[in-house]
């Protein structure tokens, strides 16, 4: 039964996952992306691991999926201007995925560049059954997360700052028809230059 709810979930996870890139409607993305987090929380309860499953239904379904769904309910999405826009920003893109790439692998050499940082990071070995009987569920995750793994806590957090980034830009409209008003230039005018006599 575990075998099959296994590869039941797995399969859902999958097919979602793959639909929130290629699904065209926006709205439909952000569901497909619901029923990630959702397929991947019943993943982690079949490993009977409580905390992580109910922290991601409650803070990535409940909030962030939520909010995405809002914001994109909300937008004005034109689906014909969306291959344009590719390719006008496709330049951009490509420039600074290439730049935060190779700092990123920069930074990594020049931390790992010791036979003895490598052994540290790679081969470190800690009996885990003490680790597990010396604190709380969150104080295993916390300690697992800030010392073995931290190099994708901060991976994290740097998709959660491109992904906060994206959303100010399809936020930011700039209509160059809409008059926008100077208010240093309105007030300092006078009364000489403000008030025009016009003979009809």
């Amino acid at each position: 039964m575990n075998s099959f709810l296994f590869f039941l979930f797995s399969g859902i996870s999958l097919m979602s996952s793959v639909s929130v890139i290629f699904v065209l409607n926006p709205v439909d993305s952000v569901l497909c992306l619901v029923l990630t987090f959702i397929s991947a929380a019943m993943l982690t309860f079949l490993l009977q691991i409580e905390f992580i499953p109910l922290v991601l239904i409650v803070v990535y379904v409940g909030a962030i999926a939520v909010l995405f769904l809002f914001i994109v309910m909300m937008l004005d999405i034109k689906l014909s201007s969306k291959a344009d826009d590719f390719f006008k920003y496709l330049p951009f893109g490509t420039g600074i995925t290439i730049f935060f790439t190779a700092a990123f692998f920069s930074e990594l050499t020049n931390v790992f560049s010791t036979p003895e940082a490598l052994n540290h990071f790679f081969y470190q070995e800690e009996n885990w059954f003490l680790v597990l009987n010396t604190g709380s569920n969150i104080q295993v995750l916390g300690k697992a997360l800030y010392t073995e793994f931290f190099i994708f806590f901060v991976l994290a957090g740097i998709i959660l700052l491109v992904a906060m980034l994206g959303s100010i830009t399809l936020t930011l409209k700039c209509n160059k028809t809409v008059k926008n008003q100077v208010f240093s230039r309105q007030l300092s005018r006078n009364s000489s230059k403000a008030i025009f006599l016009i003979r009809s």
